[in-house]
């Protein structure tokens, strides 16, 4: 485990004892590792979300999903 010192401004502070958000985990280096596991899961989100963007925009991608769809249909049309 690797250990840091964080400082937070104080109206943040504030806002997580008035919620009540402090007392949900069993210390506050808890609650720092969930908030930051929580920000690597949006990241990731968001970099899967703007490569399908990509994607959406690549000729040969378009080509291999529609391939794709094409040879799954029939076993589409089993499964209905």
């Amino acid at each position: 485990m690797v250990r840091k010192t964080v400082a937070i401004r104080d109206d943040l502070f504030h806002n997580l004892e008035l919620n009540h958000i402090i007392n949900q985990y069993q210390s506050f280096s808890e609650l720092v590792s969930n908030a930051l596991q929580l920000l690597i899961e949006k990241q990731k989100k968001e970099q899967y979300k703007l490569a399908m963007i990509e994607a959406s925009k690549d000729e040969l991608y378009i080509q291999d999903m529609k391939s794709i769809e094409n040879e799954f249909k029939y076993s589409d049309e089993q499964i209905k």
